[in-house]
């Protein structure tokens, strides 16, 4: 796959952009989830062997974030909102409606903050909201597992192996190994990393 080209089997019109890095043995189902690549980085994401972007997938990605896929990832209908960095690891597995963000939104911004975002969003050409508060790195190590709907919070890591439930909010790092579930989450069980059986917490 070239940078800078489109995609033979896509149905939206658009392309790959350059400054986006992706083996030749990775996959993009379409092009749609990177019109909101903003990136000035070099490269602004990358997308190892054998890694895919599938169905609805979205990666949102401003001026001075930069995005990491590891190899035989797999993000399904998956949306990644990064202003800094995202690190995600090598065979994961993302599904549908989980969303990463290195950046806060929603409850806890004060209205005067909402307000001057906006305004500076309405005299931007290209009407892009600037975060509203700082940005913190989000890292997802290898084997990992986010079950739908789920949400990763700013600045957590989730740990090598670990496994979060349907609809469960990451907002504090998940230790290796460890099945959350819920919001807030809590630790279920551990996986044992040598023969994957479980192990009741």
């Amino acid at each position: 796959m070239k940078e800078g080209s489109s995609l033979p089997h896509d149905w939206f019109q658009g392309i790959v952009p350059v400054n986006v890095d992706v083996d030749e043995q990775a996959y993009i189902e379409t092009t749609f989830g990177l019109t909101k690549l903003d990136s000035s980085r070099q490269p602004s994401l990358i997308i190892a062997e054998g890694a895919g972007l599938y169905s609805t997938t979205v990666i949102e990605i401003a001026p001075e974030g930069r995005v990491s896929v590891g190899a035989f990832t797999c993000l399904n209908a998956s949306h990644v909102i990064c202003n800094l960095e995202i690190t995600i690891g090598s065979h994961c597995l993302i599904s549908w409606q989980v969303v990463i963000t290195d950046t806060l939104v929603g409850p806890g911004i004060p209205p005067e903050v909402h307000r001057d975002v906006l305004r500076q969003a309405a005299d931007d050409p290209n009407r892009r909201l600037v975060p509203f508060a700082p940005p913190q790195p989000v890292v997802i190590e290898d084997v990992v597992w986010i079950g739908f709907g789920s949400v990763i919070m700013p600045g957590v890591t989730v740990g090598r192996g670990s496994i979060v439930g349907c609809k469960t909010v990451v907002d504090r790092d998940v230790p290796p190994y460890a099945v959350v579930v819920g919001n807030p989450f809590r630790i279920i069980r551990y996986l044992d990393p040598d023969t994957h059986t479980t192990q009741n917490h």
